[in-house]
Order: structure tokens, then C-alpha cells, then sequence
């Protein structure tokens, strides 16, 4: 066999007939097929961004959270991720030794749209998108923007009334007004509280706070456990001091990790925590307690170094979403 010859035959051997030359895929959450209606959602997990800073005090830049999550398919591809041609195969756990995630439908709802300087009109849309994702029946997943959107994603779930809200956070967010202003993100949870279907707060990670928030807070019945304190706990005696409810909402500020963990946010705090003991706690309250709704906040790509925010934020979303929903076995994803 010439040299010619044998490069030909190398080619036509590394040619896959079952792996497609080219490929066209979404830019989407954890690559999920694309819903670009509400009215026809038909999937068990919702992903909906939020590119909204306008609440920002300081740096802004979490207005492009969610495109820099898209762009993160390393950390789970829900589309095809090992070329069987089937979606939603799950991806391999060396600890459970089994897929996770296998057989779980998703949907990318796209972005609300936002509105320059419009932040009521914003925040309704927002309301109205959660309340139509909830009435298809899906489990809302909401990636920001920064933390005011928190507020308008719980008001759209008062159908789970009574709801309990944990809160990850460097910050108290409970601040009433700033010049004002009643809506950024340092009242979220202030606005939650006003909630009438709203039951218990608890805040997890705080490690700055000035004196008349934290105050109001007590006097409001909130649970609020310092990054000291959670760490002597540790995480699952966190989750043993938080009350239990009928419904649970989870708000995620990435400004709860340490900033060696998760950098590209706008407002770091020193000593925060580390990724086992948010994901331990995280996994500890989803197992318990009926979770109903999540957000991830805060991600700031322009601060982040390489993207390791970003990944973080993306690893933890599939780490509740994998406690939330369990795989099928192997055999009924086969035959779907």
C-alpha cells in the first residue's frame, strides 16, 4: 500500500458515520431544547434568564449571568452528550456510579425581555413569565441579573403558599428603602417578607451587614446564620436549625462563596464559603423539603477569572437539579 493510499484508508476509518460532519446546537441553558413559547412548555425543569443589573448599588455586570452560564456546557449537556443520538442521557457520577439527571426533560425559555430603566415593568414581566412556567406544570430555574429579580420571581409563586425562602447570601438584602427606592438588590428579601403567603426567612452565609437591617430582620422573626457560625455547624447542622415547611423557595447569591471560589461577582466578601459546604447544604435542605423554585444571582462575568464563577454557579444549579429529580432507570430511557 502506497503512503496515499494509507492516509485514505486512515481517513475513511476516523469517519463516524453516526456523528454528524457538522452539528448545529442552541446556546442554551445546559444545551436543553429551545421553548420560545410559554403556552406550549412541556418539560419537568424551566430555565428562564434574567439579564437585569439595574438594581445594582456598585459594579454592575450580572446582566450577563445567564448568556455566560449558556455558553458553560462542560459542567452537563443535556443534548446528546455522548452520541447516541438521544437527549437527556444524564452524565456519569464517580460517587453514585450512575447517571445523573437521565431520562429528566429540560426547556431554555430564553431571557425576559428587559425594558431600559423600566424596572416595575421589568419586574411583572418577570412575575408573569414564573407564573406561566408553574402553570405548565415545570420546576422554575432562574438565572440573573442581580438579586432584586428575587422578589418578582417569589411573587409569582403564590400558588405554593405556605412558602419557606432560604436565602444564600454575603449580604442581608433586607434593607427597606435606599433614597426611596424600594427595588434593588439590597431589598429582596425585605420585599419577600411582605409577601402575604410568605412564611419563614432564612438567611445562610451573612458576613456583612450593618445594624438596622439586621435588626429589622429579628424583629421580623428571620433565621440568620453567619458564615462563622454556619462553618462551626457545619452543613447539615445548618439544615437541622432551618424550619421546615410546606413549600420551599432557594435564592442563591454567588457572593456567598469565598471570592478564591467564585470572584466574578460585584460585591465579594472575604471569608466566605466553599463549594462542598454550599453544595452539602444545598442537597441536605432539597432532600428534606418540597423545593419548588430556585435562583442563581449575582454571576458577573466582566470580574470573573476563568470563568470560574461561572462554572461554579453552573455545577451547583445541576446539584440541585439532580437532588430534585431523580434518574430513570437506564431501561426507560432506552425506550424512550
Amino acid at each position: 500500500m502506497t503512503d496515499r493510499e494509507d492516509t485514505e484508508s486512515l481517513y475513511t476509518e476516523l469517519t463516524d458515520p453516526e456523528w454528524p460532519i457538522t452539528r448545529a446546537q442552541p446556546r442554551s441553558f445546559f444545551r436543553a431544547p429551545l421553548c420560545d413559547d410559554l403556552d406550549s412548555l412541556d418539560a419537568e425543569v424551566a430555565f428562564l434568564g434574567v439579564p437585569f443589573d439595574q438594581g445594582t448599588f456598585g459594579r454592575p455586570g450580572a446582566r450577563f449571568g445567564p448568556d455566560a452560564v449558556r455558553d458553560w456546557p462542560r459542567v452537563y449537556s443535556y443534548e446528546d452528550p455522548k452520541g447516541q443520538q438521544r437527549q437527556a442521557e444524564g452524565y456519569f457520577d464517580i460517587d453514585s456510579r450512575d447517571e445523573l439527571l437521565r431520562g429528566i426533560t429540560m426547556a431554555d425559555c430564553g431571557n425576559v425581555t428587559i425594558v431600559p430603566s423600566e424596572v416595575i415593568r421589568n419586574f411583572r414581566k418577570l412575575t408573569q413569565a414564573t407564573e406561566k412556567i408553574v402553570e405548565r406544570g415545570a420546576f422554575p430555574v432562574v438565572v440573573g441579573g442581580d438579586h432584586a429579580i428575587t422578589f418578582p420571581v417569589v411573587r409569582g409563586l403564590s400558588k405554593f403558599g405556605p412558602l419557606n425562602v432560604v436565602h444564600f447570601d454575603a449580604h442581608m438584602d433586607y434593607t427597606h428603602e435606599t433614597q426611596g427606592v424600594l427595588y434593588t438588590h439590597g431589598s429582596p428579601i425585605r420585599r419577600c417578607r411582605e409577601l402575604d403567603f410568605v412564611d419563614h426567612i432564612t438567611s445562610l452565609g451573612i458576613r456583612s451587614a450593618r445594624r438596622k437591617p439586621y435588626e429589622e430582620s429579628q424583629r421580623d422573626g428571620s433565621l440568620i446564620i453567619s458564615t462563622r457560625r454556619f462553618k462551626e455547624l457545619g452543613p447539615q447542622g445548618v439544615v437541622d436549625l432551618i424550619p421546615s415547611g410546606e413549600n420551599l423557595y432557594i435564592t442563591f447569591d454567588i457572593d456567598v462563596m469565598d471570592p478564591s471560589q467564585a470572584p466574578g461577582t460585584g460585591t465579594p466578601e472575604v471569608g466566605g464559603l466553599y463549594y462542598e459546604d454550599a453544595r452539602d447544604c444545598l442537597t441536605a435542605l432539597v432532600e428534606r423539603d418540597n423545593l419548588v423554585a430556585f435562583d442563581m444571582v449575582e454571576v458577573a462575568p466582566p470580574y470573573d477569572s476563568s470563568e470560574i464563577t461561572t462554572q461554579l454557579a453552573a455545577k451547583l444549579i445541576i446539584d440541585v437539579l439532580s437532588t430534585k429529580f431523580p434518574s430513570r432507570p437506564a431501561e426507560q430511557q432506552q425506550e424512550a
